[in-house]
């Protein structure tokens, strides 16, 4: 009886967390838009731009190094973004790349202050990465749509 409710449980819980991550996707979708320079991609999925985003790929399949760029304490969408990527306030964001970064896994993202800035960094940096309002207005050649 007991392994039947643990079971039910398990079960549960893994639709739950299936579909949190399908309402954190659209919402996503919804709000932001993927900007890159230099990385040869014109889309990628929502679980890809969270891997680049967490560290898991050093480079692009051009080659070119990840740099990573994320809004600061001072942006507006800093704690919405960082709960969307990494399901953690910013500064948990903050103390994740420390660890990352101490460990030698990784260089240090880029912190911005705004989308316009973020944008500016972006367009000057092969292999930046950043994510912006989808009200910001931004160079198609930058954009990375969002495949399912």
């Amino acid at each position: 009886m007991v392994f039947r409710v643990v079971f039910f449980l398990g079960v549960l819980s893994a639709l739950l967390a299936s579909h949190t991550g399908s309402a954190q996707e659209a919402d996503f979708t919804n709000n932001y838009q993927i900007i890159a320079n230099g990385t040869d991609l014109t889309e990628m999925t929502f679980q890809d731009l969270i891997k680049y985003y967490r560290g898991k790929f050093n480079s692009w399949d051009s080659k070119v190094d990840v740099i990573i760029v994320l809004p600061s304490s001072k942006h507006t969408n800093a704690e919405k973004i960082s709960e969307h990527i990494y399901s953690k306030s910013f500064y948990g964001v903050k103390k994740f790349w420390l660890s990352i970064v101490f460990q030698g896994r990784f260089s240090a993202p880029h912190f911005m202050d705004s989308d316009e800035e973020i944008v500016e960094f972006v367009s000057k940096n092969k292999g930046a990465i950043g994510l912006v309002s989808n009200k910001t207005n931004v160079s198609k050649q930058l954009l990375i749509n969002l495949k399912e």
